[in-house]
């Protein structure tokens, strides 16, 4: 059964799914629309195309009939038409030339219808006027070239040629409009069958997670008439444990200092002893005591040597453990802190170890100000930095760049550089006491982060790493902006 957290968290994708269908509906809607509209515009240009072709050959004719009847009978009064028809040419070239402009499809073609109405209306205007001269052979000679009917037979040819184009408009653009009704229909039905089909399924989780809300709060309303003494004892047990596990470090530590020294004791006594046999038998000459000889020149000291240097290492183990013990031990003081100045600090600290590596530090501008502990800041923040510059890759000149980024009531520090780098494997090993990875040529005892990943978490935060072998790591420390209330406690 999902948890009781899925089901108003489903309804509301689903009813924001329904939302997103819907607008795309509206969208879909609105573009086909103003598709449509334009698609409609298309037509009425091309059906007034094809009118104001219409009414040019129309008054072309008009014009040529009024020519000829004016050739024939010298009447002025036959001039009437041939006047009104330069008149109307006029106006319906005018409104070609604007339909030529709104109506890409017919920009090649009534151009040409355009000129061959002034072609033939110059070819009237000349013999009208040659008879309006008195030269009336002029007049019907140039008639008779043909050049008239030529004149009007290229306008017929234009005028037939847009009523194509027209029409072929015409008919793409309804092809398009009822391709668009077509879609609108899908769209609308679909959609409508998806929002109601989400709508009932997120009314059926709603009404589940009603049902189960209300079964929770009775449940709660049961626990809770115990729950606060419950949460203070088990408040209270887990005190006692974090005390009580602190303790057994620190007794254990101490405890086994405690045989330590007087291993390392007895072990400067074996060293004075192996010294007087050194000188005694150093005079000796008789081959039965050859092997003692060579015991005391040679075995014992090589196992004193063995045992000083396991002691040694002991003895810095239990240090470590001792300083972690009292790390967890200590009470976290919140302050403000300024993460800048922190960083100016440790970078001055290990100015010596930047220099001879030749590293460069890179320091934003931008690092925020906590309320936290600023001796655990230095701590954690410095041992980054430390080992950053102890693992560095042979060869290349050091890198470390700071940086900082922003998250919900938190900050995330960044502690990047370009040195050996931690194979995938070993990511979560380093982080673990006494465990240390990549070639072992830096002195150290494997606490350095296992020391900084508890502190990070006795803040309230958390620790992560990215690294790639030979090019470098990136450690990521998440810390809250105010250090939570609890964190002060002695509990690590």
């Amino acid at each position: 059964m999902p948890s009781r957290s899925q089901f108003p968290i489903s309804a509301v994708i689903l009813m924001g799914a329904g939302s997103l269908v819907l607008l795309v509906i509206v969208a879909a809607s609105i573009w086909l629309s103003i598709n449509t509209s334009h698609l409609a515009e298309e037509v009425l240009q091309s059906r007034r195309a094809r009118i104001a072709a219409s009414e040019t050959l129309e008054t072309l004719l008009d014009a040529e009939t009024s020519q000829r009847g004016y050739l024939l009978t010298a009447s002025p009064r036959y001039l009437g038409p041939y006047e009104a028809a330069r008149t109307r040419l006029a106006r319906n070239l005018s409104d070609l030339t604007a339909l030529e402009k709104n109506n890409p499809a017919i920009q090649q073609v009534l151009p040409q219808l355009a000129g061959a109405a002034r072609a033939k209306m110059n070819e009237l205007a000349e013999t009208i006027a040659l008879e309006q001269a008195g030269h009336h052979e002029q007049a019907i000679a140039i008639v008779r070239t043909n050049r008239g009917i030529n004149l009007m037979d290229d306008a017929r040819g234009v005028f037939q040629q847009v009523i194509r184009v027209a029409e072929a408009t015409v008919s793409a653009d309804m092809a398009q409009l009822n391709a668009n009704a077509r879609l609108l229909e899908y769209v609308t039905a679909g959609g409508g069958i998806m929002v109601v089909i989400f709508g009932i399924i997120a009314m059926g989780l709603v009404f589940r997670a009603v049902r189960t809300a209300v079964a929770a709060r009775r449940e709660v309303e049961g626990f809770n008439v115990t729950l606060e003494d419950r949460v203070l004892q088990r408040t209270a047990a887990l005190t006692r444990a974090n005390e009580e596990i602190q303790r057994f470090a620190y007794i254990v530590s101490h405890d086994l200092r405690a045989p330590l020294v007087n291993i390392m004791g007895f072990t400067s006594e074996l060293e004075v002893g192996t010294k007087s046999l050194k000188e005694y038998f150093g005079q000796e000459k008789e081959e039965a005591r050859s092997a003692a000889r060579e015991a005391a020149l040679g075995g014992i000291p090589e196992a004193v040597t063995f045992i000083r240097s396991s002691t040694g290492k002991m003895d810095r183990l239990i240090n470590a453990i001792l300083k972690l013990s009292r790390e967890g031990r200590r009470e976290l003081a919140a302050e403000k802190v300024d993460l800048r100045r922190v960083f100016e600090v440790i970078i001055a600290s290990l100015k010596h170890q930047i220099d001879d590596t030749a590293t460069t530090v890179i320091l934003p501008e931008n690092l925020p100000q906590l309320v936290n502990d600023r001796l655990a800041l230095e701590q954690v923040f410095s041992n980054l930095l430390d080992n950053a510059l102890k693992y560095l890759q042979p060869g290349r000149p050091g890198r470390i760049e700071i940086g900082v980024e922003n998250a919900p009531h938190a900050v995330v520090i960044a502690v990047q550089d370009n040195g050996r780098g931690i194979a995938e494997n070993d990511l979560e090993r380093v982080f673990e006491l006494f465990r240390r990875a990549g070639r072992q040529d830096r002195p150290g005892e494997g606490i350095g982060l296992a020391h900084v990943r508890a502190l990070v978490r006795r803040l309230g935060g958390d620790i992560t790493v990215v690294s790639k072998l030979g090019e470098g790591s990136t450690f990521r420390v998440l810390l809250p902006r105010i250090l939570p209330q609890d964190s002060g406690n002695k509990a690590s």
